[in-house]
């Protein structure tokens, strides 16, 4: 996003808060059997180098996937973030209410359902890389945020076990964009898909479909995105993560524009596991225009 260096850097410094806090939090509840945020996802402390955004983003990097919400039934919190510290990320705050079977109504900003299934393996592996291409498998949501001024969704979402479904309302922008999600677990596999139509000036659509299944001792996925409402194309992924020893983790990942082959991506992710949940991780992306890498700390809650 655009935006002039005052609020730039309150923006740094809030989201760096956030981080820190939810980190402390999270750090907290693992220590203590009863917490009153519980967290789920990772922060991870790296450099990166190769990338084509601003020459300020490059070198040290903080950022990662995560959501914390207050535990149990009835009136509650949630939060989240994903992304990188500085423009390239959304955050996510809401007001829940949970019931006993396990069903959450949220208001607020919460989390887009078509990001809550399906999810591009890159975004994992290798973050820096996956938000230069925010356009392709995340929600519409998520990729205006990224990349739009003043491109704040509020509304509400409805999720449980397997399936979730959201509306938001950007007001500087007219949109709405309402999401549908789901998981099927089937014998041998998973089935994930997502769709989400996006109603501005115009009706446009994002859609998704992925499989996933273990393979060996590894897990093996193939997922089909269609960016249309995000003004991309439509893109097939392949991702292959398994374990090399007792240790290392190694991910294989190719992603090919159906409408450009000749742009491929090639990325390369290995995950060194340091004890408790704690790891060294790096990797490294190819396209016919661009090499990237990154190399840092992680941590998993």
């Amino acid at each position: 996003m655009t935006c002039c260096k005052s609020s730039h850097r309150a923006q740094i410094a809030l989201t760096s808060l956030w981080f820190g806090l939810c980190l402390g939090a999270s750090l907290t509840g693992t220590a203590r059997a009863e917490s009153w945020l519980l967290g789920e996802g990772w922060v991870m402390l790296g450099a990166t180098d190769g990338l084509d955004h601003s020459s300020k983003d490059e070198g040290l990097t903080f950022g990662g996937n995560g959501t914390w919400s207050t535990p149990g039934d009835g009136l509650g919190l949630s939060f989240g973030a994903f992304g990188s510290l500085g423009r390239l990320h959304e955050t996510y705050a809401a007001v829940t209410w949970t019931t006993a079977q396990g069903e959450r109504f949220s208001v607020g900003n919460p989390r887009p359902a078509y990001d809550l299934f399906a999810r591009p393996a890159l975004t994992d592996v290798f973050l820096s890389a996956a938000l230069e291409r925010s356009d392709m498998g995340l929600s519409r949501a998520t990729d205006g945020t990224i990349t739009e001024q003043k491109y704040l969704p509020l509304g509400a979402s409805y999720t449980r076990d397997g399936a979730a479904m959201s509306l938001h309302y950007i007001d500087d922008y007219d949109v709405y964009i309402l999401g549908v999600a789901g998981r099927m677990d089937l014998s041998d596999m998973s089935v994930e898909a997502a769709l989400e139509l996006v109603d501005g000036d115009r009706t446009k659509a994002n859609a998704k479909l992925q499989l996933n299944r273990g393979i060996g001792q590894g897990a093996a996925s193939a997922g089909l995105f269609y960016s249309g409402a995000n003004a991309a194309g439509t893109e097939f992924e392949l991702a292959y993560r398994h374990p090399v020893g007792a240790r290392v983790t190694l991910s294989e990942i190719l992603s090919v524009p159906l409408s450009d082959p000749d742009q491929a991506l090639v990325a390369l992710g290995a995950q060194v596991g340091l004890g408790e949940a704690w790891s060294l991780n790096a990797a490294a992306s190819y396209t016919d225009t661009q090499s990237a890498f990154m190399a840092g700390l992680r941590f998993e809650f």
